[in-house]
């Protein structure tokens, strides 16, 4: 048997055909018994079934019997083609006659019935030289050969062409001698050889033959010399190599010596053995299993245990035998068997000997065969086969011989050795290959498949494991979690917020109701568990829905149905009770759309926002689940008769309207209408940069309800005035006995109307509700880039401009038609008599067929008007003409007032791309934005373009919707306040370049701001705070036009918007910096100059006289002198006064090193009074005092005045 390429050796009998057919079948058994027994195991439902499982059972054996027809047609064709390959076409050389000879056994071979086995059997090749009693080998082999009798063998004297011996067991192929030795005609005998080949490969493409029989006579063993032995050696290795070389295998050779009878002692030896004896092997077979082994090397050593074996048994034989001379034959045969050593060694080791440049063949064995023991020549011991009529018949002995002599030793060698190791041989390399990837793919198939397959069940218990687990860890978190609510058997509080998360817990466990995930391939592998926890899961949920939501609804409305009554809403308590009945399954039918609608709209009022949002979707879920899983369920809770009570005599009075109105809201919600929503319809992130709502709720919360749109009134709510009345019959059974008394049939005739009216005031207030509560964010709150205000002007994307479009799309209802304006359709109506929707023929086909797709409700009532009335103008509101004209009229007009009470939006969206009143809007705001960019770079053309630009914004704001003038105001109070803060900006940012760092650094920390070591040049005391200076210039630019002048001071002007926002305490700065001018700089130089009068009006009477010395201008004094005018600064930097006559204490003061000494020096006097424009002062010098009166030539003078020590650098100018 071969696995994977290799030769592994199994027991003879594991290779009968019995032996295979019942290991097939008992497989086939068991595979069918695990269908049958073990489907329905599996869990799978399917399998579980008869027929199904007996449909499995008949494709297997179906499968099985196709693989057995197959396969027999396979060895059939395979046979066929044998026998075609047998046969060549167009035969060259010897092959005409062998093709004649194959079609006559092939005849007799396919009326026997072995043709189908051909392709199975081994064949062998049976080659040597001429006379080396091949033929008589096989005709004494004693195998059994079917066509024996019916093919004649001529003789035994050389088989010149070849033979085809189909037996039992094998196909033996006879090749002529001189196909061995080529040596008749070197050319026909070549190309013999090679049709030969040529013929045994296509017969047998993968597997040619199965071993190779050389045939070589002991006679010639024993007579030829060394060198013609050699050259028949080489002669059967070069056949050998070209066996391999075409047929590309490797094959065993099994060597047989015949005609050993030859050897001399040979008949006398063996004589006396019986039947079975004779049919032994004397001979060889190396026991290697490794084909590679280089067996020749072993020749002569087993060749000497054949001879031992020999003289082992001489005594017994000489003992047995009584003829002398054949005794002394007997005493001879083993050293005449030791002369044929070294021939036969050297012989075989020529032949099976490895070299470079060729393959060897493998030598499997050698041994020794006697097929008739006579005495004459060789040449003429055998002769051709004549193909007789019986292989063993009377024709098999030619004339010539004495006799029919018996055979040694080759019985069990064909049938014991060389046919049982028919596997020895290799295939085709390619056939190899072949095979070997079909093997192993095959091989690795149901490896894969059979780990597959426990590895898949594996990975489905582990799933389902993981689920189960899940589950059961779920559930006990659920079990803790709501134990308490499970538990609890009076509800008292209707707020479901404790238990969303509990019935989230439940609806969301693996496998349960809210578990939307699919069980999974692996999962349903037999074992699959989600079906079953999908079971119990549910029932877990509906009992807590049961538990814990119906109660707290039913208690909602029990609480709400009186205060509805209370309040007198006629409505709502109508469709109060007709949930509260429906839950408590008091209804004549159920309406799960109603009681939908009527929780989703409690549930948007009790959770407002976006943040709400989550609580109703997951609020929905779970009510939607409970009327699902509701309807054969014991409920757990009753009804108030009291209360349903007294809503019915609260409603007995219900307008019919009211109540038809409710069914309309209910079916809206329930039929999941699209809302029309702020922030999606106009755009999330571009409306919210632009709008914000006025009471400060999120934009998400501005919806219109999806019945107050254009799609909802068209789509729905005109198609329900058809039905709404029948609704309203069924749902009589509201009222319960009351409802016998209601006369609906009479009200139902205005209820159109009545209903129109109501809807248009709803639709109204719900468009106006949303817009009276938007208003603009901050159009300038994000400068300098002002992203908001540039969304908000954009002339195609503008969301004030989609909002204006979508307002106007959403409430003009009556172009739905208005389209119809400006037809002709009494000459439309001349090429359809029967228009569409029952016009009367009064609409031709064109115009039926634009409105059809839309021609239900009203527009087959406003087209039959149309029709009646003459003309389009019949279908607006208001129209006269008859009773077509009222029908109309009738009809459109709640349409028409929902449309004009919007005209004003209407109208700002009419026009053209670019020309319409929305885009003046649009322009005027898109050119402040560029002004307040301008603003950065040239604040000054921005400042004095800007407010006629704001003008231009409200300046037709009388003829905008309400709420968008609205809107445009605040913008222009957010563009004139952030022309302010740009000012503002401007303004500070100038004080910080001119005014603040200068003086900070320079001003108020010298001298004589504040009492420091340094003192302020007169330079920089002019820079800043002289005609023209820093502080001067300043006002002049930025600060004048905004400042008022009065006897207190300056002021900020009430008149000016601007200046509520500015500092005061700045101002206050400004106002001395400028009082300090006055004083210093009264001439109007560029440079301080005050003139100071020097005169001394007292003096201790041991002062004789004084010298002070202002910044070098000296002026002597006594008591009584005139006075003296010197100039401040002047050109010195010191103040000296000097008393005389000197005393030994103190008589100089002395002030040195700046221009301000004359201030320090006022600052050291004892004694300071201000009288009018004179300062008096006195100065004590060792003890010797001095007054002095300076009067200088300013209002106030400036070296005492208070402005100096409380004036501070302004920061910021608001």
């Amino acid at each position: 048997m071969r696995l994977l390429g290799l030769y592994v050796p199994t027991p003879r009998w594991s290779r009968h055909g019995w032996w295979r057919w019942t290991v097939t079948i008992l497989g086939l058994l068991a595979l069918c018994l695990a269908v049958w027994f073990g489907g329905p195991m599996t869990g799978w439902a399917p399998l579980a079934g008869l027929w199904l499982r007996l449909a499995i059972i008949g494709v297997i054996l179906g499968v099985f019997l196709t693989v057995l027809l197959v396969r027999w047609r396979r060895r059939v064709r395979a046979a066929r083609q044998i026998e075609d390959a047998l046969i060549p076409p167009e035969p060259e050389g010897d092959g005409k006659l062998l093709a004649e000879k194959m079609t006559e056994a092939l005849a007799v071979l396919k009326k026997s019935g072995g043709a189908a086995s051909l392709y199975d059997l081994p064949w062998y090749v049976i080659i040597g030289p001429p006379g080396a009693g091949k033929t008589t080998a096989l005709a004494n082999s004693g195998l059994e050969f079917p066509l024996a009798q019916s093919q004649a063998i001529s003789g035994f004297g050389g088989t010149r062409n070849m033979d085809f011996w189909f037996a039992e067991d094998a196909v033996l192929i006879d090749t002529a001698g001189r196909y061995t030795t080529q040596d008749s005609d070197v050319v026909a005998d070549k190309a013999s050889w090679d049709a030969f080949l040529g013929l045994l490969k296509r017969s047998r493409p993968n597997r040619p033959i199965n071993g190779v029989i050389l045939s070589f006579s002991v006679e010639d063993m024993m007579r030829d010399d060394p060198a013609t032995l050699a050259a028949h050696a080489e002669t059967v290795r070069a056949r050998l190599a070209e066996l391999h070389e075409q047929l590309k295998i490797d094959f065993p050779v099994y060597v047989m010596f015949t005609k050993a009878d030859l050897i001399a002692g040979f008949r006398e030896y063996f004589a006396s053995f019986s039947l079975n004896r004779r049919k032994l092997v004397w001979g060889v077979t190396f026991q290697t299993k490794d084909r590679k082994a280089i067996t020749h090397e072993a020749v002569p050593q087993e060749f000497d245990r054949l001879v031992s074996r020999l003289s082992d048994e001489i005594i017994d034989r000489l003992s047995e035998e009584p003829d002398g001379v054949a005794r002394i034959a007997i005493f001879g045969l083993p050293g005449q068997m030791a002369i044929l050593r070294d021939n036969v060694s050297g012989f075989l080791r020529r032949v099976f000997e490895p070299t470079r440049y060729k393959t060897n063949a493998i030598l499997r064995g050698f041994y020794f065969t006697s097929g008739t023991q006579e005495g004459t020549p060789v040449d003429q011991v055998l002769g051709a086969i004549q193909q007789p009529d019986a292989v063993l018949g009377p024709g098999f002995q030619a004339a010539f011989m004495s006799g029919k002599g018996k055979s040694y030793f080759i019985h069990d060698l064909l049938r014991g050795v060389v046919i049982p190791e028919q596997g020895w041989v290799s295939q085709d390399q390619k056939a190899v290959r072949r095979a070997l990837a079909i093997r192993t793919v095959a091989l690795s198939a149901i490896i894969v498949a059979t780990l597959g397959g426990a590895a898949a069940l594996g990975y489905s218990y582990w799933k389902n494991l993981q689920l189960v687990r899940m589950a059961e860890a779920q559930t006990a978190a659920y079990q803790r979690a709501a134990a308490e609510e499970l538990d609890r058997e009076v509800i008292t509080d209707t707020d479901l917020r404790p238990v969303v998360p509990l019935l989230n817990m439940v609806s969301s466990m693996p496998a349960g109701y809210g578990d939307s995930e699919q069980a999974s391939f692996w999962e349903g592998l037999g074992l699959g568990q989600r079906e079953r926890l999908n079971r119990v899961a549910t029932e877990s949920y509906a009992e807590a829905l049961e538990r814990m939501l119906r109660p707290r609804l039913v208690l909602d409305l029990e609480r709400r149905i009186p205060q509805t009554i209370a309040a007198g809403e006629m409505t709502d308590i109508y469709r109060a009770l007709k949930v509260y009945l429906l839950l408590g399954k008091q209804g004549d039918t159920t309406d799960d759309d109603a009681i939908l609608a009527w929780f989703e709209q409690a549930w948007r009022q009790e959770y407002p926002g976006r943040t709400g949002l989550d609580m109703i979707d997951q609020l929905k879920a779970h009510l939607t689940a409970m009327l699902r899983l509701d309807d054969n369920r014991q409920l757990l809770v009753d009804l108030d008769q009291a209360t349903v009570e007294r809503a019915r005599a609260a409603i007995a009075q219900l307008p019919l309207d009211e109540q038809a109105y409710a069914i309309i809201m209910d079916g809206a919600i329930a039929r999941g209408l699209d809302d029309w929503r702020l922030e999606s319809a106009v755009g999330g992130g571009a409306a919210a940069q632009v709008f914000a709502t006025r009471d400060g709720s999120d934009l998400g919360a501005l919806v219109v309800p999806g019945l107050y749109t254009y799609e909802g009134f068209w789509s729905y709510f005109y198609d329900q005035l058809a039905v709404v009345g029948d609704e309203l019959r069924r749902d009589q059974w509201v009222l319960g006995e009351l409802a016998n008394t209601t006369e609906i049939e009479g009200r139902l005739a205005r209820l159109d109307r009545d209903l129109l009216e109501r809807y248009r005031s709803e639709f109204i207030g719900a468009w106006n509700g949303l817009l009276d509560n938007l208003t603009l964010n901050s159009m300038v709150a994000d400068k300098p880039q002002y992203a908001a205000l540039g969304n908000a002007a954009s002339a195609s994307a503008s969301p004030i401009l989609v909002l204006v479009r979508e307002v106007s799309a959403q409430t003009r209802l009556s172009r739905e038609y208005e389209q119809l304006e400006g037809v002709d359709l009494e000459a439309e109506g001349e090429s359809d008599e029967g228009g569409a929707g029952g016009v009367a023929g009064a609409i031709g086909q064109q115009l039926a067929s634009r409105v059809q797709s839309r021609s239900s409700g009203v527009q087959r009532i406003l087209l039959d008007a149309a029709a009646q009335q003459g003309g389009a103008n019949a279908l607006r509101a208001g129209s006269g003409g008859g009773g077509g004209g009222e029908q109309t009229n009738s009809v459109t007009a709640p349409i028409d007032a929902i449309s004009k009470a919007f005209e004003n939006w209407h109208m700002l969206a009419e026009g053209e791309p670019g020309q319409r009143p929305v885009d003046t809007l649009l322009g005027n705001l898109g050119l402040i934005w560029e002004n307040l960019r301008l603003a950065e770079h040239n604040p000054d053309q921005s400042a004095a373009e800007l407010p006629t630009l704001l003008n231009r914004l409200t300046q037709y704001n009388s003829q905008l919707p309400d709420p968008l003038a609205r809107m445009v105001t605040r913008a222009e109070g957010d563009f004139r306040s952030g022309a302010s803060d740009a000012s503002i900006e401007v303004m500070n940012r100038a004080l910080t370049d001119r005014i603040s760092f200068f003086c900070r650094d320079t001003i108020t920390s010298a001298y004589p701001f504040t009492n420091a070591s340094r003192s302020l040049s007169i330079d920089n005391f002019s820079r800043f705070f002289g005609p023209g200076g820093e502080m001067d210039r300043y006002f002049t630019e930025y600060l004048e036009p905004y400042v008022e002048r009065s006897p207190e001071g300056l002021a900020w002007r009430a008149d000016k918007e601007m200046t509520s926002r500015l500092s005061t305490a700045t101002l206050k700065q400004f106002e001395r910096a400028e009082m300090i001018r006055r004083a210093f700089f009264a001439g109007g130089g560029s440079s301080p100059s005050v003139e100071i009068t020097v005169a001394q009006v007292d003096a201790h009477p041991s002062v004789q006289a004084a010298v002070l010395a202002i910044n070098d201008a000296v002026v002597q004094t006594a008591t009584g002198s005139l006075s003296r005018t010197v100039v401040w600064p002047g050109e010195g930097r010191s103040t000296i006064l000097q008393l005389s006559p000197p005393l030994q204490r103190e008589s100089v003061m002395r002030f040195e090193g700046s221009s301000w000494t004359f201030m320090q020096f006022l600052d050291a006097a004892t004694y300071k009074e201000q009288r009018g424009d004179v300062l008096r002062a006195t100065f004590v010098l060792g003890g010797r005092n001095i007054t002095y009166d300076f009067t200088v030539n300013a209002v106030t003078n400036p070296f005492t005045m208070s402005e100096i020590r409380e004036f501070e650098c302004p920061q910021s100018i608001d």
